[in-house]
């Protein structure tokens, strides 16, 4: 019967070791996890203030630009537009008392039906439709040249 408390005693002894053991084990992980946490948080915040002073230097960047470009196209923008309608105005002159182009200067009949005939065979090619029969001179005015 002694063999059986010596037993009990010895597995009772490494029960208490293997519990202390695992207990060591688990504070230790347990430890270190909390530091790679924190570690972790300390990263996160330096990162998050770099990012908020970078958004800051841009909102101020950005007002500067806004500030110079509103201030730029206020003063260039009177003379653009001056520019602009004596462009117009100069135009408009020089083209007041010429008469309108003379209807001589129009293509000839023959040269418009080549014309109609080439929109037509492209337009065909391009839908798929070829026609034998688009030849130059079978198609015809689209409208009269005036």
């Amino acid at each position: 019967m002694k063999s059986i408390y010596l037993y009990a005693g010895v597995g009772l002894v490494a029960a208490a070791l293997m519990t202390l053991g695992v207990t060591a084990v688990h504070r230790y992980g347990e430890g270190r996890f909390q530091d790679g946490r924190n570690d972790v948080l300390a990263s996160d915040a330096r990162a998050a203030a770099e990012l908020q002073t970078n958004h800051d230097a841009l909102d101020q960047f950005s007002a500067l630009a806004t500030t110079a470009l509103n201030q730029n196209l206020g003063t260039q923008l009177p003379a653009i537009q001056a520019q602009t309608n004596d462009t117009i105005e100069t135009i408009r002159t020089v083209y007041r008392d010429r008469p309108a182009a003379d209807l001589a200067c129009s293509r000839p009949a023959s040269v418009q039906t080549s014309l109609d005939a080439a929109v037509d065979r492209a337009n065909s090619a391009a839908s798929g439709q070829l026609r034998p029969d688009a030849s130059a001179g079978s198609a015809s005015p689209r409208s009269s040249p005036e």
